[in-house]
């Protein structure tokens, strides 16, 4: 790539993460669909509009979101997600087991869950949607239930990762446990030493994880 295609990949990748920021729908799928074009794969792409959901849980953060503007910001990131699904690239699949992924309450935005959610089908796993919002007595409920090898968790802010903690020791008693991953940059909150399971910086090192995990159970 020479410096005048870097500079404009550089711009183009700068239009998605506003697009997204302001919650534009249509502008994020259209600067998504324009990045991909002659590409074979797409995993950069899927990068940039995670690291703008992240600058949108950073902006919450300073001075909360309304409900309604931070559901756009998220729509305008699966809809970007949605029109390059189809160029994704996964290098783990078709391995068999149950993965549950569930986003506590807490967490401004549930896109973190939607992006592990996707990349498990598209690899050929068995996804299981757990629900969003769940509170941690929640999730043991969803657990009996659904009976999963492994239980992902994304993590966004400080209010989910306290929440993991509590989730975490009920999981204990439940029989058959499953393997818990969380994930995102919530896990920046957590103890070095959390005291369950993995803890990985995003989607993509949790899918990895999921993997190492379901063929050891093989």
């Amino acid at each position: 790539m020479d410096t005048e295609d870097a500079v404009a990949l550089d711009a183009q990748n700068k239009e998605l993460t506003d697009s997204i920021i302001k919650g534009d729908g249509d502008r994020a799928a259209k600067s998504a669909i324009e990045i991909s074009h002659h590409r074979e794969h797409v995993n950069d792409i899927v990068d940039t509009i995670s690291d703008a959901m992240n600058i949108v849980a950073d902006l919450h953060e300073i001075d909360p979101y309304p409900v309604e503007k931070m559901e756009s910001c998220e729509q305008a990131a699966e809809k970007a997600l949605q029109v390059i699904r189809h160029k994704i690239r996964i290098e783990q699949s078709k391995i068999a087991g149950r993965v549950m992924v569930t986003s506590l309450k807490g967490d401004p935005h549930n896109f973190d869950k939607t992006l592990l959610m996707t990349m498990l089908e598209i690899g050929g796993f068995t996804p299981l949607d757990g629900g969003t919002d769940m509170e941690p007595n929640e999730v043991i409920r969803k657990v009996a239930e659904m009976r999963p090898d492994v239980l992902a968790i994304p993590l966004v802010s400080s209010s989910a990762a306290k929440n993991l903690l509590e989730t975490a020791s009920l999981i204990v008693a439940q029989k058959p446990k499953p393997h818990v991953v969380a994930y995102g940059r919530g896990m920046a909150e957590l103890p070095l030493e959390p005291g369950f399971g993995a803890v990985e910086e995003d989607s993509l090192a949790a899918l990895s994880r999921i993997a190492e995990l379901l063929i050891a159970r093989q």
